[in-house]
């Protein structure tokens, strides 16, 4: 089926439930909210099926720019590839970390590593469901992970497992909140919080926006308000000291934190029109329709319960958000990668979906929340598999020329800047690493590499004349400093460089 007649069938969707959702919102019934016990298991079954796309597709994710990257140095550098102080990444970097340290084939470390993401998303889902019974942010965790989310499902980011493992903290503290010994629940509290803050700065939105939510919604808020401020203020102090140990404004991190450390009334002002934003907006209602349709419901549905609080708090929140992505990414438009720039927008799910998780969902019928939060997650899962295929174009792009390096017995390539090549590609730039890690997914004793050149950049075609390296992606690698474990190029030719037409001849 087309894309086009993919998208007719879902604007069809979207009016059925466009009318469905105002039916139910004035016929709304009082019932407890344990019965989301259903729905919630909706969610994980939600989580289960984009585990198994993640398992189909473990090649266009894993060699993909930033995954790829992470994969060659955690294995020919045998650690951890932290950067940034983003600590929460042990949580999928411990698979190929471990698959290497026991010799595993570089195929399994690759599948091991591509599946590690959405296997950590779907056991946090697990344990709220099952373990903390902790149905709403069960729901609200599944919904994250698709309303705002098409292309980005491809890209391995770290925010959705900073968002995740802030699920799981959350998860925690409902679970350990009884509990007698406050000094365990503070030791998992700061240990969990520094995980999640430390992960990516855009988390601290939907950490924060929802902290507050359960704080004014009170419904099953355990603490007391004496532990309720020592909890905030560590949250304060490892906000903070996230700032501090980023480098602030003049850190590695800068360039993101830029547009929020300086700026006047007039840049917040400006942000709403920015390109960023008018995309954005655009794609609310081609693309995520569904999460704007929820955002009103939730919102609507808290004026109509009298939660005024709640209802200022969602929508000042948004807008927060929105005046963030303005002031970071302003200028950035429909030409921005998809993938990315979804990413970053995506944590907006959790400010969009919580008022429709924790007060419209709660006084449907049970059977009826279960089917509609099915509708809503099949309806975004056919959008996600949708944008999928460029991504499989862009693997067998690459197979395609190393097929023919093959033929032509060349073992080491750079190809000029091809326009049409370049837009396949989609990133390039981690172009050394993936080819070289396909080329001995097909069997290749001998690895392939290539990577895409611009003819001005003397620097770079300097370096690559030297036979004795591998070019990383920044600089001439000395082939002797690979894991001959597992990557063996050619160190006794320098890299060819060509035109892509002269490649195919």
């Amino acid at each position: 089926m087309s894309r086009q007649n993919v998208k007719g069938c879902l604007w069809v969707a979207f009016l059925f439930y466009i009318v469905t959702l105002i039916t139910i919102l004035f016929h709304l019934m009082d019932v407890s909210q344990q019965l989301l016990k259903g729905p919630a298991k909706v969610a994980l079954a939600a989580m289960t099926a984009l585990f198994v796309l993640a398992i189909v597709f473990y090649r266009e994710r894993v060699l993909f720019a930033d995954a790829a990257y992470i994969a060659f140095h955690i294995i020919n550098d045998k650690s951890l590839c932290i950067g940034k102080n983003r600590y929460g990444a042990i949580a999928t970097q411990i698979f190929p970390y471990l698959e290497q340290q026991f010799h595993l084939s570089l195929k399994a470390i690759l599948i091991g590593y591509g599946i590690s993401f959405n296997l950590f998303f779907l056991s946090v889902n697990a344990c709220l469901v099952y373990v903390f019974k902790q149905y709403r942010l069960a729901i609200l965790m599944g919904l994250y992970f698709f309303l705002f989310v098409s292309e980005s499902f491809i890209w391995v980011s770290d925010i959705p497992q900073g968002i995740s493992l802030m699920f799981l903290l959350y998860g925690v503290l409902m679970k350990m909140g009884e509990a007698k010994n406050k000094l365990v629940l503070l030791v998992f509290f700061v240990a969990l919080c520094i995980l999640t803050l430390f992960t990516h700065f855009v988390v601290a939105i939907p950490f924060i926006y929802l902290w507050i939510f359960l704080l004014v919604e009170k419904n099953n808020w355990p603490f007391s308000k004496r532990m309720t401020w020592l909890l905030s203020g560590l949250i304060v102090c490892i906000i903070v000291a996230k700032f501090c140990l980023s480098g602030g404004a003049s850190g590695p991190e800068a360039s993101q934190l830029y547009g929020v450390t300086h700026f006047s009334l007039q840049d917040i002002i400006d942000s709403f029109t920015k390109p960023v934003v008018a995309v954005f907006l655009y794609r609310c209602a081609t693309n995520y329709w569904a999460g704007t349709v929820i955002f009103a419901v939730g919102v609507i549905t808290l004026a109509m319960k009298k939660k005024t609080a709640l209802a200022i708090w969602t929508l000042l929140s948004a807008l927060g958000y929105i005046i963030i992505m303005g002031l970071t990414y302003g200028d950035m438009d429909g030409t921005t990668q998809l993938f990315h720039i979804e990413s970053e927008w995506s944590c907006i799910g959790v400010i969009a979906a919580a008022p429709f998780v924790f007060t419209f969902l709660p006084k449907l019928r049970p059977s009826v929340a279960a089917g509609l939060v099915a509708g809503i997650f099949v309806i975004r899962l056919a959008y996600i598999i949708s944008f999928l295929p460029p991504f499989t174009a862009r693997i067998n792009m690459t197979k395609e020329i190393l097929s023919q390096m093959q033929k032509k017995g060349i073992k080491k390539l750079a190809l000029y800047n091809d326009a049409q090549l370049i837009s396949e590609s989609k990133l390039y730039w981690g172009l050394p690493f993936e080819s070289m890690m396909l080329s001995s997914m097909d069997g290749d004793r001998q690895q392939l590499t290539f990577l895409f050149v611009n003819r001005d950049d003397k620097g770079v075609l300097e370096v690559l004349k030297d036979p004795k390296v591998f070019y990383d992606a920044y600089s001439g690698l000395p082939c002797r400093k690979l894991n001959s474990e597992y990557f063996n190029v050619d160190s006794t030719k320098p890299y060819q460089v060509m035109t892509y037409s002269e490649l195919l001849k």
